[in-house]
């Protein structure tokens, strides 16, 4: 059972995905769980082993999907199954770790900017995945996932399932107003979009139209990137990784030279 959870553990992170790893470290009285037994808990619930079931495991998943969420690296939790409602009595502790460490960012679009970007991204320490309508982009990608996918499809793909950050780069106006209506539904760190001031602001009024609220557009980063960069795609790639990092590490937009 437990080289399932490891082995289960193991499969997500390395498809990108965030796993906590629970384990069971100390019971007493009549606890359904036992030291030792490990749990791996996913960023959408879904669980491989147990730690005893009931009240108990149900809000140590919570806990676990929460601290996905949060970043949270390491937690300890304690329950008294009393406290919960069970009958048994007794109690559990234990401690979860988040495996994973790699950021997660998604890509709309497969284009030049797509292509240097992705390079920047992977250099950086990110798993990229790209989601493109245009098969033939595929071989442009090396570093990157690479899902097919139209629009009317994201939802269905998972396009952002496991990514806290997505740059908005597609073909066109109106892919890009398609792509930002889906990621805003997300609960994103980072989220940009390429174009023009005069482009993006077109792009945010659809939505305003469409009764998306300021506050939710506000949190798009747009037009994208440091101004840092002229045109060239791969310049245009630095700009937005910078802005990204600056966002992921609470940094900000100063030399770092001291003074002389």
């Amino acid at each position: 059972m437990i080289q399932n959870v490891l082995a289960f553990a193991a499969q997500k992170t390395g498809e990108g995905e965030k796993v906590a790893l629970i384990t069971v470290t100390a019971t007493s009285g009549s606890s359904p769980a036992s030291a030792g037994q490990v749990m791996a808990v996913l960023t959408d619930g879904t669980t491989a082993g147990t730690v005893g079931g009931g009240a108990s495991e149900y809000r140590l998943i919570k806990q676990a999907v929460q601290a996905i969420k949060d970043g949270t690296g390491v937690f300890e939790f304690s329950f008294n199954h009393t406290d919960e409602g069970m009958a048994c009595g007794g109690s559990l502790s234990g401690i979860g770790n988040v495996l994973g460490s790699q950021a997660n960012i998604a890509v709309f679009g497969g284009g030049h900017v797509a292509q240097s970007f992705a390079k920047v991204a992977a250099l950086t320490g990110f798993n990229v995945r790209i989601i493109e309508d245009r098969e033939e982009f595929a071989n442009y990608f090396e570093d990157a996932s690479y899902i097919v996918c139209t629009p009317d499809k994201y939802e269905e793909v998972g396009a952002l399932a496991g990514c806290d950050y997505a740059v908005i780069c597609t073909r066109g106006h109106y892919t890009d107003t398609d792509a930002l209506r889906y990621c805003l539904t997300k609960p994103l760190k980072y989220l940009g979009m390429i174009g023009s001031a005069r482009k993006t602001a077109a792009v945010l009024e659809i939505l305003r139209e469409e009764g998306v609220s300021d506050e939710v557009r506000e949190r798009v980063f747009a037009p994208i990137g440091l101004d840092v960069a002229s045109g060239a795609p791969a310049e245009i790639a630095i700009s937005i990784m910078a802005e990204i990092l600056l966002v992921k590490n609470g940094g900000k937009p100063a030399h770092k030279r001291a003074d002389i």
